[in-house]
């Protein structure tokens, strides 16, 4: 498990990767959705190391790495670390917040798999300079108050 420091110190190499893609052009525009996303997931590792902890009612410590508080797998199936992580954030943050890294991870996902995307064109000409801003502008944004990072 990494510490909040390396987490800060990954979700601003991949912060400033979404911005340098944005800053040379907007380039690889479905790369810096994906970055920014990424950022995301390091703040919330970040924040799960503050106090006061974030829990759970499906587990009864107080939850401080996504990876090691994965609820058993249950008659519903297994959770996902990135299902878990908005859970957990539905649990213990604004519900802007929470909508926020939602956005950014359906965006993100979009990019990756090319869910939601018509076949004929790539995730980069999918997605709008206009889309990169807001993930960076206001998701990112609202998930890193929400969380109490910068």
């Amino acid at each position: 498990m990494s510490s909040r420091r390396v987490h800060i110190q990954q979700a601003r190499h991949n912060e400033g990767l979404a911005k340098e893609l944005v800053r040379a052009g907007y380039r690889a525009r479905d790369w810096a959705i994906i970055a920014a996303f990424y950022a995301a997931v390091h703040y919330f590792e970040a924040r799960l190391h503050d106090e006061p902890p974030f829990t759970h009612p499906a587990v009864s410590v107080p939850i401080r790495h996504t990876e090691d508080s994965l609820p058993p797998r249950s008659s519903a199936g297994s959770y996902s670390p990135h299902h878990w992580r908005q859970e957990l954030l539905a649990n213990n943050c604004a519900e802007a917040t929470a909508d926020a890294y939602r956005q950014l991870r359906s965006l993100s996902e979009a990019a990756r798999y090319h869910s939601r995307i018509r076949v004929l064109t790539t995730a980069h000409d999918y997605f709008s300079n206009a889309a990169v801003d807001q993930c960076l502008d206001d998701f990112l944004e609202t998930v890193k108050a929400g969380l109490g990072v910068s």
